[in-house]
């Protein structure tokens, strides 16, 4: 909402791609940080990796040294299996090749839930669906728009 409160449900559950990917420790390697971070294991973390493009030779990696699209789609995969319904995405595409943009792209049109999307980048705002768009200037709401779902 644009003026008043905001009630979030009981199942609705909350992940953050946060501009810096935070979310993974540089030290562990990636399949670590999934076994430390989730209930999963190491047949289930390979599996979910490799549904975002991340191969069986970066999963023992430390995840200090993914390329930033490699860590993008990691956090990606990593608040899926946290059960994540709903997205807040800020600057998603910062630091991302055009491959990983288009990745981005794909994983966020077949995402089931709620995604609330920050950034400047117009062409990503032309590439995925959007139910409402609020744009500001300023601080200040210039334009608060909804689309028709199809």
């Amino acid at each position: 909402p644009t003026s008043g409160e905001a009630y979030l449900g009981p199942s609705v559950v909350v992940g953050e791609l946060e501009q810096g990917r935070l979310q993974l420790s540089d030290t562990e390697t990636l399949l670590e940080a999934f076994m430390h971070a989730t209930e999963m294991k190491v047949p289930e973390v390979r599996t979910l990796l490799a549904k975002f493009g991340i191969g069986a030779s970066e999963v023992n990696r430390p995840t200090g040294s993914l390329s930033p699209g490699e860590r993008t789609r990691a956090v990606l995969a990593l608040l899926m299996a946290r059960g994540t319904n709903c997205l807040v995405l800020d600057e998603p595409t910062n630091h991302l090749d055009l491959a990983a943009i288009e990745q981005l792209e794909i994983a966020l049109e077949s995402f089931a839930g709620t995604v609330l999307l920050v950034t400047h980048d117009r062409a990503l705002l032309s590439n995925v669906r959007l139910t409402r768009s609020i744009e500001l200037k300023h601080g200040q709401v210039v334009a608060d728009r909804v689309f028709s779902a199809s």
